[in-house]
């Protein structure tokens, strides 16, 4: 197993696929397992166009954990691909923590995303206790 293909399926397994086009929490256009860039209303596509972006999105963030060890840089690469890269190198950098990460545009704490982070955060926390 290699990070590229353990940050996808950690990725996919919270984005989930969607084929057409939906409006995430924040009102931003989104499409297969999580992809934003160039979403239109109305777009869709294949789950194999959805895996090749999912590749494509998540690959800048390999090169930022790559000497984390491998479980919790696939978490690095989720929490990454959910909040953006400068939120990563925030947190990477000690200036943030990922439960910090939780909220809508309004402030309100998401479930879903709170729950996201707890695994994310068990994941990393589980390679420092070896």
């Amino acid at each position: 197993m290699n990070l590229a293909l353990l940050a996808a399926a950690l990725i996919a397994s919270w984005e989930g696929l969607r084929t057409s086009a939906y409006q995430d929490s924040g009102g931003v256009w989104t499409i297969g397992l999580g992809h934003t860039a160039g979403v239109h209303s109305g777009d869709t596509c294949t789950p194999e166009q959805a895996a090749g972006w999912l590749a494509e999105d998540a690959a800048p963030l390999l090169s930022v954990v790559k000497d984390e060890p491998l479980v919790a840089a696939a978490a690095y690469v989720s929490f990454g691909y959910n909040c953006g890269r400068a939120s990563l190198e925030h947190v990477l950098a000690g200036k943030a923590n990922l439960v910090e990460f939780v909220h809508d545009r309004h402030g309100n704490v998401l479930d879903g995303l709170a729950r996201r982070r707890r695994a994310e955060q068990a994941l990393i926390d589980s390679v420092a206790k070896i």
